[in-house]
Parts: structure tokens; C-alpha cells; sequence
């Protein structure tokens, strides 16, 4: 692994090594793991947003008249 350096309100600080020790883990191993899920998460939201401007430009929209009658199924008043 490659080090680096950030910054980090030490009130995230204590919180951080109350968990860690809750956990009998180690302070970095919780900072990866929360780094390796909020990238995870952020490259899937990009690729679903590129995704869907992707079907919008292609037209692959759902017409006002689709939506109201999938809100409608269940039970939604879309008027």
C-alpha cells in the first residue's frame, strides 16, 4: 500500500479509534474500508448517470402518460 496523508477532525478521529477498538481493528484498516465503499459507490452512480443520459439522448424516455399509469397502479395520484 502506498501512504499518504490527509486531514481529519479529530472529533472523526476519536470516533474512528472508538470503532476501530469496538472492532479490534486497526485505525487505517476502518479508513480503507470507508474509502473503498464510498468509491465504489461513486463510480456506480456516475456510470448509472452517464447510463441515463445515455437512453435520454437516445429517446428511451418513459412518456407523462406511462408514468401516471405506473403511479396509478400503485396507488400514487401523479395529476
Amino acid at each position: 500500500m502506498k501512504p499518504t496523508t490527509v486531514r481529519i477532525d479529530e472529533n472523526m478521529i476519536g470516533r474512528l479509534d472508538s470503532l476501530a477498538k469496538t472492532q479490534d481493528r486497526p485505525r487505517s484498516y476502518l479508513i480503507n474500508q470507508a474509502l473503498k465503499q464510498y468509491v465504489e459507490y461513486e463510480e456506480w452512480f456516475c456510470q448509472e448517470v452517464k447510463a441515463g443520459l445515455k437512453e435520454v439522448e437516445q429517446g428511451e424516455i418513459a412518456t407523462d402518460s406511462e408514468i401516471k399509469a405506473a403511479f396509478k397502479k400503485w396507488g400514487v395520484d401523479a395529476s
